[in-house]
């Protein structure tokens, strides 16, 4: 009996150990950000929902999803939280979090904290710059931005710099995930985490923007791979040609989601194995994979009025100078 126990104990440690890596799918939900993110110790995560409900459910079912332990909404933008409406009609979801952004251009955001708010058992969190979220014991999860103060918001990139930042540490590896931050709060990031922004996998801040992934922050970021998240013939002209040749710079591989979800696994500690992407080819300037990508570069001959000074970045400027 006691063999038959010891056996068993085995057992249930090795299907422990071939469960504890971390997966990380950059779902293909056209132009949005959708991300999903499996821990070592059995939890999920999703970082935003994409523009429509179609393509979670797609993903949902295909992966066999019944519950979402962390959903982040990341700014409440529609390309980022109108398919997190449909994934609270498909499973249960125990906690959300939320910046504390009001975009007064929109009612699709306050219709998904309803949502959050009717969800049985599920509770709402407002994480802060600094904190480190307590989602599985061996990895880190860092909050590296996000409006934890109410504010109004009604310029869209205002809107964008007031996306919740994370980045995920595990066996070595940094992922990190910018939801549609640009450039003023990069810089502020950097002079807060310095060093802490250094990742092997860059989510690429807002779609592939020029206003977005500036020079020093790559350097500090030093990503090995970069995966955007873009959908083909967008209005926007995503990704734009002077971030596709910043990122190109520092070296990095890219990769897109036009083609299909790219899946990213980091294998559990000792294993001795480099973290390995799958799906489509990276993107070649030489000789391009994603020629419909390619197609669809341009610069606006009007360039849209800015405000780079808003409340995020505001609110990241006061925990700079404690």
């Amino acid at each position: 009996m006691r063999k038959l126990t010891v056996f068993i104990s085995l057992l249930l440690l090795s299907a422990a150990g071939a469960s504890a890596q971390l997966n990380v799918y950059y779902i293909n939900v056209g132009q949005g950000d959708a991300t999903y993110i499996e821990l070592p110790n059995g939890h999920n995560v999703l970082i935003d929902g994409g523009p429509s409900a179609a393509p979670m459910e797609k993903f949902i079912k295909e992966k066999g999803i019944t519950r979402i332990d962390h959903m982040v909404l990341s700014h409440p933008h529609s390309d980022h939280y109108r398919g997190l409406k449909k994934v609270f009609a498909l499973v249960d979801v125990k906690n959300f979090y939320d910046s504390r952004a009001e975009n007064v251009e929109a009612i699709g955001d306050n219709n998904l904290r309803e949502l959050a708010d009717a969800e049985p058992a599920c509770r709402t969190h407002y994480p802060e710059v600094g904190a480190n979220l307590n989602w599985d014991s061996r990895v880190t999860v860092k909050v590296l931005n996000t409006c934890s103060e109410p504010v109004q918001l009604k310029y869209n990139d205002d809107v964008n710099n007031c996306s919740i930042v994370l980045r995920f540490f595990y066996n070595g590896t940094g992922l990190l995930f910018t939801g549609d931050a640009e450039s003023p709060i990069e810089n502020a990031m950097m002079r807060i985490f310095k060093s802490g922004l250094q990742s092997y996998a860059l989510k690429v801040g807002h779609h592939g923007s020029r206003y977005s992934s500036a020079d020093k922050f790559l350097a500090r970021v030093a990503p090995k791979v970069a995966i955007i998240s873009v959908g083909v013939d967008n209005v926007y002209g995503h990704p734009h040609r002077e971030a596709l040749d910043r990122i190109r710079a520092t070296g990095a591989k890219i990769f897109f989601t036009t083609g299909g979800t790219q899946t990213l696994s980091i294998p559990k500690p000792r294993q001795g194995v480099q973290p390995v992407l799958e799906g489509l080819a990276a993107y070649d300037p030489a000789a391009p994979v994603l020629p419909q990508v390619e197609a669809v570069i341009y610069k606006p001959e009007v360039e849209a009025p800015r405000n780079v000074h808003g409340a995020a970045f505001e609110q990241l400027g006061e925990q700079a100078a404690e």
